[in-house]
């Protein structure tokens, strides 16, 4: 048990190290309390999204199927026969076949929130984003700033961290979501509604992502090779976008997640003949053998 002082909070009889750990517990309590918090508005939003699905006929009980019998046809199969019927091409100009990635609203997050959750519960195997990630997902919404250097956001935009992929007649909702890493380049994490698998948006979402990048590389805004962090499921995925095994040190990230989930670090080289690095570039690690130290003769 603590002492009465440490609970009570009374700095003037708490000793030193009893006062680090009161902060200590102050701080696992906001980060619970912002947690709960997060969950909550994620709900709420869920919710919002599930009705309007629903009152679309998107998450009736039949919704995934492909019946013959256009009567029976549920909406997400509906939309997945007429892509094939229409043979759709994702680089044409024509508004409705366009895949368009961009920042979500409040209710189109919510919408993807409901077909996650969806998904988790109707399909064996599917990946479990709403109650594993969805408080994570919610943060990434919510926060302001867009990750990167001003580099990268003069030369290919500022991105939020969390974007959703859309087509206009697959509906309303975002078939697909992604996440950025602190770079403002780097896919974090991915995921395309079930429905919708093995129809080529998956890789039409990530070839925005590799184009950006590469643009990037192209005007020293970025590195000249992409390194990911793909969980196992996913390295067949990567693989097929021209991604291969990365040999060498794991990053700190890939070294945690290896052992926690058996990710995999792979890497695609953006451009064969790169612009030279100045030598100032956010992206560029000098060699150890230039980094030196202050000598006296330095001043």
């Amino acid at each position: 048990l603590l002492p009465s002082r440490l609970v009570m909070g009374n700095d003037r009889e708490m000793t030193v190290i009893e006062r680090q750990v009161a902060a200590m517990l102050r701080k696992q309590r906001e980060e619970q309390d912002e947690q709960a918090a997060l969950a909550r508005r994620a709900e709420e939003l869920r919710s919002r999204g599930e009705q309007a699905l629903d009152d679309n006929g998107d998450l009736d009980v039949d919704s995934d199927s492909e019946h013959d019998d256009l009567e029976r046809r549920g909406a997400t199969g509906r939309a997945r026969r007429e892509f094939r019927d229409r043979g759709i091409v994702f680089d044409s100009s024509t508004d409705d076949v366009t895949v368009t990635v961009r920042a979500m609203t409040d209710l189109e997050l919510g919408m993807a929130f409901a077909w996650m959750r969806r998904d988790q519960r109707r399909y064996e195997g599917a990946t479990s984003f709403w109650s594993k990630a969805g408080t994570g997902i919610q943060e990434c919404f919510e926060e302001e700033r867009c990750p990167g250097d001003k580099d990268v956001h003069a030369a290919v935009g500022a991105w939020p961290r969390l974007t959703g992929a859309f087509v206009p007649f697959l509906g309303p909702a975002p078939f697909a979501f992604a996440m950025l890493k602190d770079d403002g380049l780097t896919v974090d994490t991915t995921g395309v509604r079930q429905g919708f698998r093995r129809m080529g948006l998956g890789r039409t979402v990530a070839s925005a992502f590799i184009d950006r990048a590469r643009r990037a590389a192209k005007v020293r805004a970025g590195p000249p090779e992409c390194v990911i962090d793909a969980v196992p499921d996913a390295v067949a995925f990567w693989r097929a976008m021209g991604f291969s095994n990365r040999g060498g040190a794991d990053s700190p990230t890939t070294a945690v997640m290896r052992k926690l989930c058996g990710d995999v670090a792979m890497s695609m080289t953006l451009l064969e003949d790169p612009p030279t690095p100045r030598g100032h570039e956010w992206w560029f690690e000098k060699p150890e053998e230039e980094k030196g130290y202050w000598s006296d003769d330095s001043w």
